[in-house]
């Protein structure tokens, strides 16, 4: 996984050392809130560490990651981003019919950072990234309505409104699409569509 750097972030693998802060991270109950119907916060610092482990193992080709946010002068962590394929589980979950297996972005900051522009600049760098690498399947987000934040960035990347899903998690989502460089600027779907 490719480490990333904009003006002020740097985007880079999650390390053992980085346990305390995912577990505040996502022990916080504003962080997993969106996360489904009945999201559960992490509680122990060994879930935090075997997460840790996935993560690292998780994606290994270039355009993809799970990468931990952290400020350029200081190295302090604000968040994590993540771009890696969706499972087949999920594809046939969400119902949307593409041809072929998209990628997920997804964001979370930590309170004490949003409202600063982390995800919108995280976000920005790997989606040029995963350009840059000429991924060629979709990119999708999948955010949950109520997700005011989320919405809107997904707006400011310029991504589209793509439909909606009830089988990702209760209650309905909104999926967003990056748009892509197709000839025709339409979705190429595996439903006719």
């Amino acid at each position: 996984m490719k480490e990333l750097h904009t003006q002020r972030l740097i985007l880079r693998a999650w390390e053992p050392e980085d346990a305390v802060f995912l577990l505040d991270l996502v022990s916080r109950s504003q962080t997993v809130q969106y996360l489904g119907p009945d999201p559960m916060p992490m509680t122990t610092f060994e879930q935090a560490a075997a997460t840790i482990i996935v993560r690292r193992r998780a994606v290994r080709e270039h355009g993809q990651g799970i990468w931990a946010i952290t400020l350029r002068n200081g190295g302090e962590l604000v968040g994590n981003l993540l771009c890696k394929p969706m499972s087949e589980q999920m594809q046939r979950l969400i119902g949307m019919g593409l041809a072929d297996q998209p990628r997920e972005i997804g964001w979370h900051l930590h309170a004490d950072a949003k409202g600063q522009g982390y995800a919108m600049e995280a976000a920005r760098a790997v989606l040029d990234y995963a350009n840059k690498r000429n991924v060629t399947t979709e990119i999708l987000a999948i955010v949950d309505p109520r997700n005011t934040p989320s919405l809107q960035l997904c707006e400011r990347l310029g991504m589209q409104r793509f439909g909606s899903t009830t089988g990702y998690v209760s209650p309905e989502h909104v999926v967003f699409l990056v748009p892509s460089a197709n000839d025709d600027g339409q979705r190429v779907r595996d439903d006719g569509r």
